[in-house]
């Protein structure tokens, strides 16, 4: 069955209000270096990965973009992507998507480039939505942006014309239509740094400023859109190029769509500085900073376990500082994600960007003191319902077994009791086991 989408692709990344966004991304928060390993991202085998870097962010005047960004190679290397919740093209659906986009290579245009991004279903091996980067035949440093529809098997594109110029950001922007109906109808319509103060027209998908795909090839793909992939090809077929600010929206129309990506964003009563997050002891510690505060009551802390399903842990009144602090005084065992929801005085609010932290409490357990005379202080990894911690003697046999209580991250062990020598304490907690040695005196 054919399906309806829209996608737009636009540069920025902004805070977002009650809109159905299926995915956004900045990579604020992330550590620099593999992106495969991070917030949501899962990859593909191959090397290299899809880098993140900070060194010179991504800037699109009039648009929020982060700090942070990916950069993507020419080589064999992996294929990150991330799910989102997924979105069912069964009846017709609309998307629009957003991003910026600096490209430093990219293979000619008349040699077969490979695609850079797509959109896809996880359940089928098709690629419906992907975007291009292409160099100028005749090798005069002049790109083009293309878009292709449906078979992958045939990877035909349409593109601008060659009219943009390496080592400049360019915002882009992609509308996708799949119909329900039977028939090769899908149709997809790029632009390049189009006005985003109303939804753009199909007439201007053309030449300089964009491109037009109309009744592609199409394939099966089954009946949803579940995740982005950003691919690095073989032999030079993919660009070199650098992304940031991506965003995915949907709705019953085109223009329902649009409005839900809302990609100029209305003016914010607050402009966010900067967020982050950092361990301090056995907590995390988020530090944000503002400026050009007003109308706003308060910032609720949001935190998730996978970057995706948000709970609130606390707020904080909003009281014209610059800076800003939350303490979570109970760390996750591995990654936690935090976003801030800003609150007017009228009850709406807006999302900040999402950081990431990894906790140490997942990599070992320490003991304290050591030696130890009385009472040993034992900091894990947050127990579960099934956490527990033995002492062994140096004989192998178990001598206390201690049920901790669940969430736990520090547990207090008497041992005036045990005889001078030494012992294994042993957290178990599930499949986690860690083991270290302590002499009592």
């Amino acid at each position: 069955m054919k399906k309806i989408y829209s996608f737009i692709m636009v540069s920025a990344i902004a805070l977002t209000a009650n809109a159905q966004i299926a995915f956004f991304e900045n990579f604020s928060g992330y550590t620099n270096g593999d992106l495969g390993t991070q917030g949501g991202w899962t990859t593909t085998t191959g090397s290299p990965d899809v880098q993140v870097a900070n060194s010179s962010p991504l800037i699109y005047p009039g648009y929020t973009s982060g700090t942070q960004y990916i950069t993507v190679s020419s080589e064999n290397g992996k294929d990150p992507r991330r799910t989102f919740t997924g979105v069912s093209t069964s009846s017709g659906q609309h998307f629009y998507i957003s991003f910026v986009v600096r490209v430093t290579y990219a293979e000619l245009s008349n040699e077969g480039p490979n695609h850079s991004i797509a959109l896809f279903n996880t359940g089928d091996a098709d690629r419906p939505l992907r975007f291009f980067i292409a160099e100028e035949a005749s090798d005069n440093g002049q790109i083009r942006f293309g878009i292709a529809t449906g078979d992958e098997s045939t990877p035909s594109y349409t593109s601008t014309d060659a009219n943009f110029e390496l080592n400049t950001t360019y915002l882009i922007v992609i509308r996708y239509s799949i119909f329900s109906s039977a028939g090769d109808n899908d149709d997809a319509y790029l632009w390049v740094n189009p006005s985003l103060a109303s939804e753009p027209s199909t007439t201007t998908a053309t030449g300089t400023t964009g491109a037009t795909m109309l009744n592609g090839d199409e394939t099966g793909f089954g009946s949803t859109i579940n995740a982005m992939e950003i691919s690095q090809s073989h032999s030079d077929d993919s660009p070199d190029a650098e992304y940031d600010g991506f965003r995915v929206a949907y709705g019953a129309t085109s223009a329902a769509a649009w409005t839900n990506l809302a990609p100029a964003g209305a003016p914010l009563p607050v402009r966010l500085t900067s967020f982050n997050a950092a361990e301090e002891g056995l907590n995390t510690k988020l530090v944000w900073n503002t400026a050009e505060e007003s109308g706003i009551t308060s910032y609720v802390v949001e935190k998730s376990a996978d970057g995706r399903t948000f709970t609130a842990i606390g707020s904080v009144k909003a009281a014209n500082s610059k800076t800003y602090s939350f303490t979570d005084m109970q760390p996750a065992s591995e990654f936690s994600y935090y976003r801030l929801k800003m609150v007017e005085m009228d009850g709406t609010y807006k999302y900040s960007y999402i950081i990431s932290v990894k906790s140490k409490l997942s990599m070992n357990i320490s003991l304290s003191p050591n030696p130890v005379k009385n009472i040993l202080m034992v900091q894990h990894p947050k127990a579960g319902v099934a956490g527990h911690i033995q002492i062994i003697g140096a004989n192998g046999q178990t001598l206390k077994d201690i049920r901790l209580s669940a969430n736990a991250v520090i547990s207090n062990i008497d041992m005036s009791g045990f005889t001078s020598g030494l012992y294994h304490i042993v957290f178990k907690n599930g499949a986690e086991v860690f083991s270290k040695t302590v002499l009592k005196q």
